[in-house]
């Protein structure tokens, strides 16, 4: 017997809490094979409650760093997506991946991101390969519309179990040469597979977003950079919860506002980043109860453009005026260069991701119907 079918032959022999442990804790590469092996094990892995038990082992400690930027050729700009290979980022290799649409990646959550390509979005798995195309949105807008920017943020309601796609855009009408005061919102749900207005027939909300790409999530609550429609000094913080699909303005911390700072979870909250640029240190505000306390400040650091973000709670990423990606660690206080991914211009920023890989399927509404043929030891996973 080849040692392949050894091993399999001695998980079967294994008690089912343990087999189920080991498969939960297993990449989604090995996964997407071990279905093949028998149908018991097909069905275990293609079942919601296993995948929700993979996503908790994969914690943050277990993300991969992700980046999207562009790159310039005689044919113009060309969007890049790089995953790094070493999760710890001792090793800074990294390897291109290939994504279906080359236009807005937003995201991601659950592994899961949204990418926009005018009124079509796509929802994509980079663990699975696979996509899903919702419907078009373009037949929701008004008439003489156009798309200027365009923002989908993706998420799971724990209420009803469903999975939601916040559409918001900038729009143009065509008719008047004029751009649309409010942005246009709408929720595409996935057990209709449809649009609809929002809760509270919200299809406008009187903002305008700093940054479509520059957004945090934390527990199903999404935040933005914005002003409002009209007032351009009045800069705010918006959230957004996606279980009430409810939005909710914040004040900003006590201090200027410059387009170079950053929205990131840290430690369970959310984080502000901010580059004071008068002397090149970066504060860290975090928000409590609504109310923001600075954490602490690090620099001072010549030649950065703005902070990205935090990579896993104990350091911080950032770019700086020539392109390149800078690591800073809090615990050694030293900063690391990571590779030089854009050509540093006004626009053409690195964007980062914290990327977990999921099993989540986005197959569409098809049922596999070996998926219930099986026993599966559901009370093991707290399921009774």
């Amino acid at each position: 017997m080849s040692s392949a079918l050894t091993d399999i032959a001695s998980s079967m022999l294994m008690p089912e809490d343990v087999r189920l442990e080991i498969l939960s804790r297993l990449p989604v590469k090995s996964l997407m094979r071990l279905r093949c092996v028998c149908k018991s094990w097909y069905a275990l892995i293609e079942n919601p409650k296993f995948i929700s038990k993979h996503l908790e082992n994969f914690i943050d400690e277990n993300a991969h760093l992700m980046i999207s930027y562009q790159v310039y050729d005689d044919n113009g700009p060309n969007s890049v997506t790089s995953l790094f290979k070493d999760k710890t980022l001792a090793d800074l290799s990294y390897e291109n991946i290939h994504r279906p649409i080359s236009r807005e990646l937003l995201g991601p959550y659950d592994g899961i991101f949204c990418l926009c390509d005018g009124g079509l979005i796509t929802l994509w798995n980079p663990a699975t390969k696979e996509c899903r195309t919702l419907p078009n949105y373009k037949k929701n807008l008004p008439a003489f519309a156009t798309f200027l920017k365009r923002n989908a943020i993706f998420g799971l309601c724990d209420a009803s179990g469903d999975y939601k796609v916040v559409f918001i855009c900038k729009l143009w009408n065509e008719k008047i040469q004029d751009a649309y005061e409010h942005a246009h919102v709408a929720v595409y749900t996935s057990s209709t597979d449809s649009w609809r207005v929002s809760k509270g027939n919200i299809k406008w909300i009187p903002y305008v977003f700093e940054s479509y790409y520059n957004n945090a999530n934390l527990n199903g609550v999404f935040y933005w950079f914005v002003s409002r429609a009209g007032d351009f000094h009045s800069k705010l913080i918006l959230l957004f919860r996606i279980s009430d699909e409810e939005f909710q303005e914040i004040q900003r911390p006590c201090i200027p506002y410059t387009p170079f700072e950053s929205l990131a979870p840290l430690n369970g909250s959310i984080a502000l980043l901010h580059l004071d640029e008068s002397n090149q240190y970066i504060e860290i505000w975090v928000m409590n109860e609504m109310n923001w306390i600075q954490q602490f400040a690090i620099g001072p650091f010549l030649g950065v453009k703005s902070p990205c973000g935090f990579w896993k709670n104990n350091a911080v990423l950032m770019e700086s005026n020539n392109g390149k990606l800078l690591l800073y660690d809090l615990v050694v206080q030293e900063v690391r260069d990571l590779g030089r991914f854009s050509s540093g211009e006004l626009g053409a920023e690195i964007l980062i991701y914290c990327y977990k890989e999921s099993l989540i399927r986005l197959k569409g509404e098809e049922e596999d119907s070996l998926s219930d043929s099986f026993d599966i030891p559901w009370h093991i996973m707290g399921e009774y």
